[in-house]
């Protein structure tokens, strides 16, 4: 063939998709059998998950009638699980991810077992509610890193982005159902049987996670050095790489900063639109909305190149939208604002999951996505410092000021950092 020819094959334009290609290349990680098996057991697990903490806080508080007892459960789950992280990535590493995952989860269905025959026989106690609450946290801390390192070993590389917004579908389905689904139980079962179906979620979860089939290693092939020094070369790792600590440092702005409204919502029902509990429901419920539609985005637009400037540029508009919402007194706009925080913060962080996905060394995956994960268990932080600030200058100033944070981080990435920018998959 001749250079010229070449040259004008390479010129003329992609043929256009149907509408049934791309609907196909939206779900393309789904032609693959192992990610199937998984991706439809992570829907019974996060079922489980959602169902289990209506259930458990349902539970704690028919025992003690007791705010801050709640909030004391709340923390004995998240202590282990963020102290454990580095530990649970560093051993993800080391150790089989696909074998990991089912034990944790055995581990999660022998506790919801074990607390349905409890509340079923009257037996239970706040103090075992929170040593199996902390019990609980501790699998999550091992759990999590090896999810999120097994995922592209199911997968071509190029379908990596798409796995991954797929997999967000789970999420945001079972944060709309779940909890619905567990208060129907509790009301017409009890919160027993409500834990027993929680229990047969996670046993079908394990059912089909144990027919994934993969060739070659689920763990990285390199020697270990020792667990210490194989959580400190994660940490090198990130630091030492400009993808990895830029996308990450945006995840821990957004999650410290940017979701602060999530956790003020409330407030902002009460207070500044002046619509009560039934108005708050709404902002949720269009919360909840957009980010289940920020997810298909992401899937539609996983085979898009340009990612570095679809993190960016998802991260500046959940940023205005942010200080939109937070400086809104009319409830259209507020419920028109909270829904495209929904589809821009899903968005943009499902696309910085897939870009560290697409990039990691399988040797240091488990690590390198444990820390990652750990930025969402820091929301709580951010409503801390949302809250006090809300005390001084009010709810609207703290959420504004969260909006700037994330803003002021994607601009300075967005001007100071062209590899950043110009990063494509």
């Amino acid at each position: 063939m001749s250079e010229s020819t070449s040259q004008a094959i390479s010129r003329s334009p992609p043929r256009a998709l149907t509408g049934r290609q791309r609907l196909l290349e939206s779900v393309s990680a789904l032609k693959q059998r192992n990610y199937r098996l998984y991706w439809t057991g992570q829907l019974s697990s996060v079922l489980a998950q959602n169902m289990e903490a209506v259930a458990q806080s349902w539970l704690v508080l028919e025992l003690t009638n007791s705010p801050l007892a709640l909030g004391l459960t709340g923390l004995m789950f998240t202590i282990p699980s963020v102290a454990l992280t580095l530990i649970g990535g560093a051993i993800a590493d080391r150790a089989d991810r696909r074998r990991i995952m089912l034990l944790a989860q055995a581990g999660s269905a022998s506790v919801f077992l074990l607390l349905a025959g409890l509340v079923i026989m009257n037996w239970v106690a706040l103090w075992q509610v929170m040593v199996l609450a902390f019990f609980t946290g501790a699998l999550r801390a091992f759990d999590r890193p090896s999810r999120m390192a097994l995922l592209p070993q199911m997968v071509p590389k190029e379908d990596i982005p798409n796995a991954v917004a797929i997999g967000g579908t789970i999420w945001q389905l079972n944060k709309l159902v779940g909890p619905a689904i567990a208060g129907v139980l509790i009301y017409l079962f009890g919160i027993g049987l409500t834990y027993f179906v929680c229990f047969l979620a996670s046993a079908g979860a394990i059912s089909l996670w144990q027919a994934i089939r993969l060739e070659g290693q689920t763990a990285a092939s390199t020697p270990s050095q020792g667990l210490m020094r194989d959580m400190v070369e994660g940490v090198r790792f990130i630091r030492e790489n400009e993808i990895y600590w830029v996308f990450i440092g945006m995840t821990f702005f957004n999650s410290v900063f940017g979701m602060s409204y999530v956790i003020m919502m409330p407030v902002f029902a009460r207070d500044v639109l002046n619509v009560g509990s039934q108005g708050f429901g709404f902002l949720q419920s269009a919360g909840g909305a957009g980010a289940l539609a920020g997810v298909l985005l992401a899937a539609c637009l996983s085979h898009f190149r340009a990612k570095g400037l679809q993190a960016i540029g998802g991260a500046l508009f959940f940023a205005v939208t942010l200080v939109l919402f937070a400086l809104s007194d009319w409830l259209t706009l507020s419920l028109a604002a909270a829904f495209a925080l929904g589809v821009a913060g899903q968005f943009y962080m499902t696309t910085i999951h897939a870009i560290l996905q697409m990039n990691l060394p399988n040797e240091l995956r488990g690590r390198v996505m444990g820390i990652h994960g750990l930025a969402w268990e820091l929301m709580p932080i951010g409503g801390l410092i949302a809250g006090a600030i809300a005390e001084f200058a009010g709810a609207p100033a703290a959420v504004s000021l969260g909006g700037i944070m994330v803003g002021g981080m994607a601009i300075v990435v967005g001007l100071l950092m062209p590899r950043i920018r110009r990063l494509e998959q």
